[in-house]
């Protein structure tokens, strides 16, 4: 064998990935042998532009068989085993071939390498770590064995194993690709026909229960496989950690505790049960406690015990991404602003590719700076000679509305002959009031994918400009979440033709919601009137909504204003009476602030955190001991937990 390295793979469907997973393996490999199972798509043909060893199977519900298949034609000294939802690093391949070079390939051997789940977008930079054996020695003793979560196994006893940093990318369990492959469903049938399950496959089990949501199923599977023997085996931290995931969607706060501490004594030094505590106690609504909790996962992540500079035990995120971002909003909501953008700001600087992030950010910064410091803010952080950052800039500036970003931004892309992509051009025609250009762009902005931000900046240049023509350019979304086409049209004609509509007038609340936002912040007040007086009738539900919406992104006055009016007509839903409630305790003024709370309370009797809320700011008094009985009556599992327990102490 002269060659040093073959790629092995089984697939299926995989039109969509397969070219991302074989591009990244250029230059790692010296040949690659894909055998296919029985794609009804183009997989084969995109296989075909790679490898001339393009393979069919019949598929029989066994992995192994499938992959083994494709091991028994490669012919280099080393095997590496990808899923097509996977992808390599191309700066690590001078590496890993040198590293394989200098081992005794005639030798049964396997290399366990890390695998990164993405666990949101491929951009997002949050994942969970898990690890397998991807790399092993080609020889007949070593393949695989199990018709599921398939293992390579060596003939004449234990495979010898070491351990390789050759980052592998996952992304076959982000939700929508787990939607289109339904893949739990299959591996547990599978499963079904698998006899003397081992603590790897009640893991196994378990974690495709939790991604189908039957939480109960898979605590019971996650359990069975804690068993001695599990402890010195790879998984264990991994299933202890899910199984606090699975309690707290349960919201088994009491039992997900009780982990947690005993993680911690086992795992001190990692950030990541400091973090998933304090993600309990902002459930339970001791927030001031999270808050000290989420700081101590930041200072474990920055100095790490270990030689290698690891700082996590599951996943990074846990000492990173997740303690920033809900500090940032606990400050948020306490009214720290500056101690929000400073951790905004360091979410930035992480991870450039968040637009939400930024989003949040400039979201702050731009009404209290002048644009002059937002532009030197941002300058610290990105880079304005790179197109892709400043393509991110002026898309954040549309969404935000702010004309002054939007044309610097603008003017930079320009003079890097950057051009916008269609539906930008309508949303920066809306933002600067130019009905010729947005007319100009529409006709190809139909071409994309995204329809459903296309039928709101439609929806949005017809209230602007009085376009009821607008309406022809609506189409069908592929997202569930957006309203149908029949009710936008519905909607569409109700807006230009009220006279022709009966009683019942068909309306989407949350849509309508967002479009009035939407006008607010490109400066339209006008349409703004408009939109919300064409529904007097929910015009209490739009002003609720509209109100919590400018409490939770700092416009504070115009929340006060719509909650007053609320207030007055005695309409003011029970989250308008809680952030009123904030808003007063924060301020030094605990009576007022208590008497919304108790209003809130009334009204949604089922938020256990404002009861904590009150009974933290509210002086002995017998009002203070009925929401402590109230609490122990309604939510009695927390009352047994150590952190409530402590704060009704002495409460009769």
């Amino acid at each position: 064998m002269d060659k040093l390295l073959s790629l092995c793979m089984i697939v299926r469907n995989e039109e969509k990935v397969l070219a991302r997973c074989l591009d990244s393996v250029q230059g790692f490999v010296d040949e690659i042998i894909v055998v296919d199972t029985g794609s009804t798509d183009g997989t084969k043909e995109i296989a075909g532009r790679y490898t001339d060893h393009v393979y069919d199977f019949t598929w029989i519900n066994d992995f192994a068989v499938a992959k083994n298949e494709a091991v028994r034609r490669a012919t280099s000294k080393w095997i590496l085993v990808l899923d097509a939802d996977e992808y390599l690093d191309p700066s690590e391949k001078n590496d890993l071939r040198s590293f394989l070079t200098g081992l005794d390939a005639g030798q049964p051997l396997g290399i366990s390498v890390p695998i990164y789940n993405c666990v949101e977008s491929v951009t997002s930079g949050k994942f969970i770590e898990s690890s397998a054996i991807r790399l092993f020695s080609n020889l007949p003793t070593v393949y695989f064995d199990r018709p599921i979560h398939e293992q390579v196994v060596y003939r004449d006893g234990e495979l010898p194993l070491r351990s390789y940093p050759l980052s592998i990318f996952h992304t076959g369990y982000l939700d929508t690709v787990r939607k289109e492959k339904e893949k739990s469903s299959r591996n547990l049938n599978i499963f079904k026909d698998l006899k003397g399950l081992e603590e790897y496959d009640y893991f196994t089990l378990g974690n495709e229960h939790a991604i189908l949501k039957d939480y109960k199923k898979a605590l019971y599977y996650y359990e069975r496989a804690l068993t001695k023997k599990t402890e010195s085996m790879t998984i264990f931290p991994y299933c202890r950690y899910q199984i606090v995931l699975v309690l707290i969607e349960m919201k088994r706060y009491k039992e997900a505790l009780q982990y947690i501490e005993d993680n911690l004594k086992r795992w001190p030094q990692y950030p990541d049960y400091y973090s998933m505590k304090a993600s309990v106690y902002v459930n339970l609504g001791f927030e001031e406690e999270a808050i000290e909790l989420y700081t101590t996962a930041l200072t474990k992540a920055d100095a790490p015990a270990g030689k290698d500079k690891r700082f996590w035990l599951i996943t990074p995120s846990l000492g990173s991404h997740i303690p920033l971002m809900n500090l940032a909003k606990l400050h948020q909501k306490a009214h720290d602003f500056q101690k929000t953008v400073y951790y905004l700001s360091k979410l930035v600087t992480m991870n450039v590719n968040d637009h939400l992030v930024l989003f949040q950010l400039l979201n702050i910064l731009v009404p209290n700076e002048s644009v002059a410091s937002v532009l030197n803010f941002l300058g610290k952080i990105f880079d304005f000679g790179r197109a892709d950052h400043l393509v991110k800039l002026l898309h954040v500036s549309l969404l935000l509305g702010n004309k002054e970003l939007c044309e610097h931004f603008h003017q930079a892309c320009v003079k890097q002959n950057i051009e916008m992509l269609a539906q930008q051009q309508l949303l920066y025609a809306l933002v600067f009031n130019e009905p010729d250009r947005f007319e100009r762009h529409l006709p190809e902005a139909g071409s994309g994918s995204s329809t459903g931000p296309l039928n709101k900046l439609i929806f949005l240049a017809a209230i602007v400009w009085k376009r009821e023509d607008f309406s022809s350019y609506l189409s069908p979304s592929q997202d569930e979440s957006d309203p149908s086409l029949e009710l936008l049209q519905s909607m569409f004609a109700t807006l230009f033709h009220p006279e022709e509509v009966g009683v019942d007038l068909p309306f989407d609340v949350n849509y309508i919601s967002t479009l009035l936002i939407d006008l607010f912040k490109m400066g339209y007040y006008d349409s703004y009137d408009w939109l919300i007086q064409q529904y007097p009738q929910y015009y209490f539900i739009l002003a609720n909504i509209l109100g919590d919406y400018f409490y939770q992104n700092n416009h504070l006055q115009l929340a006060v204003d719509y909650y007053s009016l609320l207030l007055d007509q005695k309409q003011l839903s029970g989250p308008g009476y809680y952030h009123l409630a904030l808003l007063y305790l924060y301020q030094g003024e605990t009576a007022e602030g208590l008497q919304f709370l108790r209003s809130a309370i009334e009204l949604c009797s089922h938020e256990s955190h404002w009861y904590i809320r009150y009974l933290k700011h509210s002086p002995a008094t017998e009002e203070k001991k009925e929401i402590a009985r109230q609490y122990r009556d309604r939510f009695y599992p927390y009352v047994q937990i150590n952190v409530v327990e402590q704060l009704l102490k002495g409460q009769a």
